[in-house]
């Protein structure tokens, strides 16, 4: 199936956009006077909406993700809180200090999530207290920066890689959200006491064991569709090497 994909400004310059949404209103109605409001709020209220190519106008505000850490500086944010929107600045904030801790090695694994040497991910205390940062900017603000779905997405993340704890549901449980716990695995008591004597004499991370479960009990259920036997055993063995890395990675660490 051949998929065309439509960028009919794509090569306009930014007056030239301009230009258009001046002599046309848009077609549900009402005008763009917003629009310009929100670009003349982002540039600290100094937004000077021409036709003149020669001339810079507002057109550069950038709008995105507000944690985005790409830029140096979101200037976008810090334009708002120019033109009087103060209750952002914890969120700025929390952006600047998310920008910095990103470039400290100290803060992040020395093992890459594919088992490389290498800046891996935020370490796991890391990750705990850029949660409880963020849900404490939510309970002080009075909204939703996290919805219930993605608390319970980083939840199950934490769960695959090293929390057991359900910690990420509990930090969202203190700053007052009611978030449901992910899938307990449940073994019959006589497999789960055999299972803990193993893990015990053989000195195994209960995490990794408890990760492979869920390959098994989940993500790979039907072991005779086409292929899951041979990628079961293959993730099993990543797995396995991801978590030994790790473990060595929170020993030199440590």
């Amino acid at each position: 199936m051949v998929r065309i994909l439509a960028t009919p400004i794509s090569h306009w310059r930014t007056h030239e956009v301009w230009e258009y949404l001046f002599n046309h209103p848009p077609p549900w109605g009402g005008s763009h006077d917003f629009l310009l409001g929100l670009y003349r709020q982002a540039a600290s209220g100094e937004c000077p909406i021409v036709l003149d190519p020669d001339t810079p106008s507002c057109g550069g505000s950038r709008f995105g993700c507000w944690t985005c850490t790409v830029v140096r500086q979101d200037r976008s944010m810090q334009g708002f809180i120019d033109t009087g929107e103060d209750w952002m600045r914890p969120l700025i904030e929390f952006r600047n200090w998310l920008k910095d801790i990103r470039e400290r090695p100290e803060r992040r694994l020395a093992v890459r999530r594919d088992g490389s040497d290498g800046p891996g991910p935020f370490s796991p205390e890391c990750r705990k207290e850029i949660l409880e940062k963020l849900l404490k900017i939510e309970r002080d603000l009075g909204l939703t920066l996290l919805s219930d779905e993605e608390l319970r997405y980083i939840q199950a993340e934490w769960h695959r890689e090293f929390d057991l704890a359900e910690t990420a549901t509990a930090l969202a449980r203190q700053y007052g959200r009611d978030v449901q716990e992910i899938t307990i695995i449940r073994l019959p008591s006589i497999e789960q006491q055999v299972l803990d004597d193993l893990i015990a004499e053989h000195a195994v991370n209960p995490d990794l064991v408890d990760r492979l479960l869920r390959l098994v009990l989940y993500d790979y259920k039907d072991l005779n569709l086409y292929g899951n036997k041979a990628a079961l055993q293959r993730e099993i063995a990543e797995r396995i090497e991801i978590s030994l890395k790790q473990t060595d990675s929170f020993a030199r660490s440590g």
